[in-house]
């Protein structure tokens, strides 16, 4: 039985106290979700030929676009901050082209967190480059206390009635984790919020137009114990393989 094909821009990082980088990987979580939801995943190193991301568009059914460092400020015209940190240009570059390439075509493409930032930046939009600094009535820490389990629930998010979230996950409130100090401050071109959290932080986007675009701020990889969560990667992936039935 063929199963839909989904790749996955590995991450890269440094060793702490070290000039050493480390290999590419990527976490296993994003890997464990997309295979119980019945896809495969293969991951793409970072320093794949720019001038050849077509192949990876031809060669598979979907894109998800995974958590990580910050965005470059300069990619969006964001303002500087301190608290910018694990910025790589290069993931930048092949993961803004690569969401470029879904969002102008029917490939399919689901984004968490950073995902969703990169997935924003490619359609044009902008972000907040520190959410405690920019949004003063922001009533949560986004970033959930050092030493907490990755599923410890944060704060819900509010699901707009008849969007793609709302129709996958059938309920207008889910509890949900948080890890990030930046967000999506203006929607790009075509893409629409789907959720807000209750201090009115975006938790999601959508894009109505496209088959499957939906980028969502939370981890739903760490927190698959929960329908709901799983949901997400479920459609993704049955979006994967109508796209790989039909378009192929």
């Amino acid at each position: 039985m063929n199963k839909p094909k989904i790749a996955l821009v590995c991450h890269r990082g440094e060793k702490p106290g070290s000039n050493r980088v480390l290999p590419d990987s990527l976490g296993t979580t994003y890997i464990t979700s997309v295979i119980k939801a019945g896809g495969l995943p293969f991951l793409i190193p970072l320093d794949f030929p720019l001038e050849n991301l077509n192949v990876i568009r031809e060669s598979f059914d979907a894109l998800l676009l995974t958590g990580g460092g910050d965005v470059e400020t300069k990619r969006y015209g964001g303002k500087e901050h301190p608290s910018v940190s694990g910025v790589w240009k290069v993931r930048d570059e092949i993961e803004c082209r690569l969401a470029k390439l879904a969002l102008e075509t029917d490939w399919p493409v689901f984004g968490i967190c950073r995902g969703l930032q990169v997935m924003n930046v490619a359609a044009g939009g902008k972000l907040y480059s520190d959410i405690p600094d920019q949004v003063p009535t922001a009533q949560y820490n986004h970033q959930q206390p050092v030493g907490t389990p990755r599923d410890h629930v944060v704060h819900d998010v509010l699901i707009e009635p008849g969007t793609l979230l709302h129709q996958i996950v059938g309920k207008e409130r889910i509890p949900v984790n948080s890890f990030h100090h930046q967000a999506v401050s203006i929607p790009g071109e075509g893409m629409k919020i789907s959720s807000l959290s209750d201090d009115g932080i975006i938790e999601s986007l959508e894009n109505p137009d496209h088959p499957f675009v939906l980028g969502v701020q939370w981890h739903p990889e760490c927190m698959q114990q929960y329908d709901e969560h799983m949901e997400l990667f479920r459609a993704f992936v049955n979006a994967a393989d109508k796209y790989r039935v039909t378009e192929r």
